[in-house]
């Protein structure tokens, strides 16, 4: 199970780089649209459209991530006051709930990719992109995802069952103030220590 693990990370963070260097891109043509139309009075066509198509993608593709570094946003008024057996149980109801979403999502989601196929739609901007392929690279992010949430929710179980109930916690749980702090704490010490 490690070396699955192992292996979901990696495409996960392979997502994030994909989903990052879209949105860097982005902002790169949306400067020098603004550059052209200051200078030259000039746009150039499409450069909105494209910014949407990166945000709606680049977002899918965190997704996975987010879920592996429980970075997803959970209230969690109630959550710390339960015991840790129930808490656990709201973890993996959580990955439930997320594959639940996700799935009726994917799957309307789908129809659209192939609808978009089949009647051949294009952009309304001068681009005339065909609406298939940003929209079938959108739907990919959410497979990952999905994809991602089974893993977890399996190897959560197997930790379970094997009685690894803290593993299990710290695979899918949400994390505690501790750990936020220590993360920061350890993202934060390599540039304490570079600065005079």
């Amino acid at each position: 199970m490690p070396h699955v693990l192992d292996f979901t990370r990696s495409i996960a963070r392979g997502g994030l780089w994909f989903g990052g260097t879209i949105i860097a891109a982005t902002a790169v043509l949306i400067s020098f649209d603004v550059f052209i139309r200051v200078i030259m009075n000039h746009a150039i066509d499409g450069t909105d459209e494209l910014a949407r198509f990166a945000l709606a993608i680049s977002t899918t593709w965190a997704l996975a991530g987010a879920l592996l570094d429980r970075a997803h946003i959970r209230v969690d008024t109630a959550y710390n006051l339960f015991p840790g057996r129930v808490r656990l149980a709201l973890d993996l109801l959580a990955l439930i709930a997320f594959f639940a979403v996700f799935a009726l999502i994917f799957e309307y989601g789908l129809d659209m990719v192939m609808q978009s196929w089949t009647s051949e739609t294009r952009s309304s901007s001068a681009l005339q992109l065909p609406l298939v392929i940003p929209q079938a690279v959108w739907l990919a992010g959410i497979a990952v995802f999905l994809a991602i949430d089974v893993v977890l929710f399996i190897t959560a179980v197997s930790l379970i069952v094997k009685g690894d109930g803290a593993g299990a916690r710290n695979l899918i749980g949400m994390k505690s103030a501790d750990e936020e702090v220590h993360e920061e704490l350890a993202a934060a010490a390599p540039q304490m220590r570079t600065e005079p």
